[in-house]
């Protein structure tokens, strides 16, 4: 049985704990659950109580736990702050969730008035057959939906919801679905398991999914993984699919915003989180745009790239499927968040710059291209502090941090020449 802890806060008088929940995805056998969880011996915060959990549709303001255009500013979506509604236009991004939200509709929209954001092109799709609640990938499908969305506001989502969380329907159904059926540029997946825990022959035939859907084009992107570098096990090893070579892997950061208000912020600092998943697969090899770009290691480093995913530092989403007492408004974290997030900033890339800038053939090499180059410091912030309880971030590529956190108006200037 696999089993994933969701971050979130829990309302504690005035102060907000942070505590986690085990989750059982499925009952038995080979599957896959949300890679949101708890970060141990971190502190608490103050936060105003009647908003954790409130179902009020007014917009969240207090910090720490940021909205909107306060991570499009702090990331630099745009040169001057301003938030572009445009962003996406054009582009597809699937998300696979196990069980989905029976609230998402309604969830998303409340979201985006309470944040004036556009209106949201959701499509839901169950191809596989009926699904059932499940409160925990609920609140994950809520963070996925509405964070990818916010952050490439015109892209059209699909939102691919499975029967249940084996891999059987996430990876050999779902992603095909996403390629062949919605033509989705970006394929968005908050899950994962321990790669120690699949057999070569699950990894073998995975791995020949992602490598087809990319090789026609498509960007897979996953969740690192939430319980550090031991992935929830007793030894050093890596989350499955984001260690696969085909797959962009998203780590996780704290983000530390200067002058959070209801209208933005600004970047302040930012250091590795002490859970975010990372290392190095015994199975798969060195990939070639990881050696060309002088990272020595004995097998895929994981991740490649990082976002905010402290919980302590954390974002806001709508969710009314009640999850452990909470309803409406909560505080969350996770490389949940981060997957989602790097998937809009590549479909945000595919809006801007072309189709054939960047796309599931290339995607790697020109991220790594772009931190080999001189203008890495401009399009990607180095993460240098913090470690994920065995492998320390420091300068350039780590296997806490990946490359970094971006600078994603730089990004979005620099990825057609490279």
């Amino acid at each position: 049985m696999i089993r994933k802890q969701l971050a979130l806060f829990v309302s504690i008088g005035m102060i907000v704990a942070f505590s986690g929940f085990v989750i059982p995805a499925v009952a038995s056998g080979n599957s896959f659950g949300p890679v949101q969880s708890v970060a141990h011996g971190v502190p608490l915060f103050a936060i105003v109580p009647e908003k954790q959990g409130s179902q009020s549709s007014s917009a969240p303001t207090t910090y720490p736990g940021y909205i909107p255009i306060q991570i499009w500013d702090g990331y630099q979506y745009t040169s001057n702050g301003s938030y572009n509604s445009s962003y996406g236009s054009g582009e597809t991004i699937a998300i696979i969730d196990a069980y989905g939200s029976p609230s998402i509709s309604s969830d998303v929209n409340t979201f985006d008035s309470a944040f004036n954001l556009p209106a949201i092109n959701l499509q839901i799709v169950h191809p596989f057959g009926k699904v059932s609640r499940n409160s925990g990938w609920a609140l994950e499908t809520s963070l996925d939906v509405e964070w990818s969305h916010a952050m490439a506001p015109a892209a059209k989502i699909v939102l691919i919801e499975t029967p249940s969380a084996s891999n059987t329907y996430l990876i050999n159904d779902a992603v095909n679905y996403a390629y062949n059926v919605t033509h989705a540029n970006v394929i968005s997946m908050s899950w994962g398991e321990a790669q120690s825990d699949l057999t070569s022959a699950e990894l073998s035939q995975y791995s020949s999914i992602f490598s087809y859907v990319a090789s026609h084009g498509v960007i897979p992107v996953a969740a690192s993984g939430d319980s550090g570098a031991s992935d929830g096990t007793s030894t050093i090893t890596v989350n499955y699919p984001s260690t696969d070579p085909s797959v962009v892997s998203a780590g996780g950061t704290s983000i530390i915003l200067n002058n959070p208000t209801s209208t933005g912020a600004s970047y302040g600092s930012e250091y590795a989180w002490n859970s975010s998943g990372g290392g190095i697969s015994n199975y798969f090899t060195e990939p070639s745009y990881q050696s060309s770009a002088g990272i020595n290691a004995s097998g895929r480093a994981t991740p490649d790239v990082s976002y905010d995913a402290n919980p302590n530092t954390g974002v806001w989403i709508y969710d009314t499927t009640n999850y452990e007492g909470l309803s409406g408004w909560i505080q969350v974290g996770g490389t949940s968040a981060s997957a989602p997030q790097w998937s809009a900033i590549f479909a945000d890339i595919q809006n801007i710059d072309g189709y054939g800038s960047i796309n599931g053939v290339n995607v790697h090499q020109v991220l790594y291209k772009i931190y080999s180059s001189l203008d890495y410091s401009t399009a990607f912030h180095d993460i240098t502090v913090g470690y994920n309880g065995y492998y320390y971030a420091g300068p350039g590529y780590d296997e806490v941090t990946g490359i970094g956190s971006p600078v994603v108006y730089q990004l979005i200037s620099l990825t057609p020449d490279f």
